[in-house]
Order: structure tokens, then sequence, then C-alpha cells
């Protein structure tokens, strides 16, 4: 089984985060365990920030390689099929009228209360397409915790 991994799971365990780091430590193991694990360039450069907070460029890309060696994560580049995904997806995204609530899900359309015009924001960037896009053309499932942004639009398993 291939699973890829999403920047919030690897952040969980990079950061300690009080609330998720056992349960993201525990289903990283057991997708180790169960295949082979991967993540995005898009992946990769969130996490190169994360590294950069304290150490130069060169001191930070090789501690992130060695962390992803010892957690066992190659990085699988993207093809020409993942731009396309991702493009189409995001085009969907963004060509609505509707906010999804980052939450639940469900969609709302908001309006100014002076001049009625839609007021439109957007909770999510192209990258988490490029990143959704990765997971369902090279992975068997996403380890991710964004699990109603890829749910509406992506045909992946979602874990946990």
């Amino acid at each position: 089984m291939i699973t890829a991994v999403d920047t919030n799971i690897l952040l969980d365990l990079l950061e300690k985060d009080p609330d998720f780091w056992r349960s993201s430590a525990e289903l990283m193991e057991k997708q180790n365990s169960l295949g082979q694990l991967i993540i995005s360039p898009i992946v990769y450069s969130e996490l190169l920030a994360f590294f950069l907070k304290t150490k130069n460029s060169k001191d930070a890309s090789l501690e992130l390689d060695e962390f992803l060696k010892e957690m066992d994560i190659s990085i699988e580049n993207f093809t020409r099929n993942d731009l396309i995904l991702a493009s189409e997806k995001w085009r969907q995204f963004s060509g609505t009228d509707k906010v999804a609530c980052p939450k639940c899900g469900s969609l709302n359309s908001f309006s100014c209360r002076k001049c009625n015009a839609p007021i439109l924001w957007r909770n999510h960037i192209i990258t988490d397409f490029l990143i959704g896009a990765h997971a369902q053309n090279h992975a068997d499932a996403i380890l991710t915790r964004d699990r109603g942004y890829y749910k509406r639009h992506f045909t992946i398993k979602l874990l946990p």
C-alpha cells in the first residue's frame, strides 16, 4: 500500500503538537508497516519552511532530508497528469460563488449588507490541489487532518 502524507501530519511530529502528536505518530507507524510512504514536492517545500525557521538553507534541507530518511518517506515528483488534475479541480473550486466551511464542508453564500454584491474568499490555494492530485494519482490513500477538503475534491481513500 502506498500512502501519501500531508504536511499537517508531519508538522504534528516535528512540532510535537500536544493535541495531535501521539495520534499522528501512531498513524505514521501503522501506514509505514503497511507499505510505502510518499510526499509531493509541495509537502517537501512546506516542511522545509519549518526547518528554515532556525537553520540556513543548506542545513535546513539536510536536516529535512535526514528526517524523511528516518521516517522512510520518499519524494514522488509531479507528473503532467497531476498538474492537469490539480488545475481542473482548482478551476471547479475557484469558479464557484460558494464558500466551504472548513469544519464541516457545507457550502455557504455571502453578500454585502450594503450593496448585495457577492463576497468570495478562498480557504484553499492551488498548492492544496497539487497535493490532492498528487496523492490521488500516486497513492492508495492520503494521511491528513484535512478530511473534508480532500473528500469534497478528490477520489482517494482518507486516513485515519
